[in-house]
């Protein structure tokens, strides 16, 4: 099957589904269905810029209606069937949404990353993430913000990458006295990204509430830990949870590792 260009992708999902979605079930259906194989590193942004500019460009005659927030639907299909949202799409919905919500300080994080997946021979190693199936990879090693590192039973160490990335911060704990206590990090980040998903080193989060700062530390606190009793997420997420993609030289080392043994064997 040929490449969809991004809107005719979106229709067909509306389409098969004939049901309002929210648009990052949208862009995860795109990749499931493979209807695009080229993605891009924000693919959920993607989405979501294409519908909202189609609507704000055409109006009334968009071919996308926008049912609530971050909720869409085809046009064409609003006579076929009444548009309702069941309760399990709504909370999903307003679960997003509230990430979004803007002036908020986290914009992005990852939780419980393998440590094995990062290869710590370089100053700053690189941190590969993708924000959804199919996405490219982003590379977080630049990032600023709050870090946590655990063990297989909990939560050993809290610190900050400000002064210092996130890359090195994580790399000079493979090498301190908690090198062999760890091997699992999470991260919350600062930066913002940008359009085209990289990573904006600049800080623009001027002056900070007393009500911001409480935010952030229930926010981390929250999905950190995972209290039982907490129903909702903690504040200050306007970013998504990105998941981890392995070093590629990790990969390279361990095909050249087989290599060299098959090598040996022979001889």
């Amino acid at each position: 099957m040929s490449e969809l260009t991004w809107k005719k992708a979106i229709e067909k999902v509306f389409l098969e589904e004939r049901r309002a979605l929210h648009y990052t079930e949208v862009a995860e259906i795109i990749a499931d269905r493979a209807y695009r194989t080229k993605m891009g590193r924000t693919p959920q942004d993607t989405v979501s810029a294409q519908m909202t500019t189609d609507i704000n460009k055409n109006g009334d005659h968009s071919v996308f209606v926008k049912v609530s927030r971050g909720v869409y639907y085809l046009r064409a299909l609003l006579n076929d069937t009444e548009v309702k949202l069941d309760s399990e799409q709504k909370k999903a919905a307003k679960e997003i949404n509230q990430k979004e919500d803007t002036g908020k300080i986290i914009n992005s994080f990852g939780i419980y990353w393998d440590r094995d997946l990062v290869d710590w021979s370089t100053a700053n190693p690189h941190l590969w993430a993708v924000q959804q199936r199919g996405a490219d990879p982003i590379n977080f090693k630049k990032q600023v913000g709050i870090y946590l590192l655990h063990d297989s039973r909990e939560t050993i160490y809290v610190g900050q990458a400000i002064k210092q990335t996130l890359g090195k911060r994580l790399k000079d704990h493979t090498t301190d006295r908690l090198g062999s206590r760890w091997d699992r990090f999470s991260w919350f980040g600062f930066y913002q990204l940008d359009k085209q998903g990289d990573l904006m080193e600049k800080d623009l989060l001027g002056e900070i509430s007393l009500t911001q700062l409480a935010d952030i530390l229930e926010a981390t606190l929250i999905e950190s830990i995972e209290p039982r009793q907490n129903r909702k997420q903690g504040n200050s997420f306007s970013g998504i949870e990105y998941l981890q993609k392995e070093d590629p030289e990790i990969s390279n080392k361990k095909a050249k590792h087989i290599i060299s043994e098959l090598f040996t064997n022979k001889n």
